[in-house]
């Protein structure tokens, strides 16, 4: 037996692909806050080794040399889309001065005297 497919209008297709997208940002909303979360904690945790052991220097270096990549990490993790937006304003600025450069026509001292 053969199963006939129906037509599908572009509402449903439409609604089908929001849903689909709403699905995705609510995935990587979930990741996110997973791993923000356990940064947290990390970081709540070494806090509370270095307390319990006095806050001395030698438990300073060790919890250093021990959770020095759960800091580097996150700093990746910000420092990424800050290059971005930084870089994405430095095109657009140089955007808008070529554009000035091509369409203003700026008045010729040399040419003034003329009329």
């Amino acid at each position: 037996m053969e199963r006939i497919r129906e037509p599908v209008d572009q509402a449903t297709i439409d609604a089908r692909l929001e849903a689909e997208r709403k699905f995705e940002e609510d995935e990587e909303t979930t990741v996110w806050a997973f791993i923000w979360t356990l940064f947290a904690f990390k970081l709540a945790t070494g806090i509370a080794i270095f307390w319990a052991a006095g806050w001395t220097k030698d438990a300073g270096e060790i919890l250093g040399a021990t959770h020095w990549f759960w800091l580097v990490l996150p700093a990746f993790a910000v420092m990424a889309p800050l290059t971005y937006q930084y870089r994405v304003r430095k095109v657009r600025r140089r955007r808008r001065q070529l554009e000035k450069a091509e369409w203003v026509i700026e008045p010729n001292p040399r040419v003034e005297h003329l009329a």
